[in-house]
């Protein structure tokens, strides 16, 4: 039996390479971690589904907090 036309399996391989693409362009753009952090925070904002929304933009939050932390420059010995 021939099948005609894109498989389900050929449809998510063609988003997924488009998203990529996507992702190397953002990279390629020359963005620092903290704006890479500030791209998910909006793309979560842009999620249809509220509680994955959510889940994102407070895990995100957990990981701008401590690198926050971390990255912030120490007054001690200037």
């Amino acid at each position: 039996m021939k099948s005609y036309g894109k498989t389900k399996d050929d449809i998510k391989a063609e988003k997924s390479i488009k998203c990529r693409e996507i992702v190397k362009e953002i990279v390629n753009f020359g963005v620092d971690e903290s704006q890479k952090i500030q791209i998910i925070k909006l793309l979560a904002l842009e999620l249809e589904s509220n509680s994955n929304m959510k889940k994102i933009i407070n895990t995100v939050n957990k990981i701008s907090e401590n690198n926050i932390d971390k990255d912030a420059p120490s007054l001690i010995g200037v």
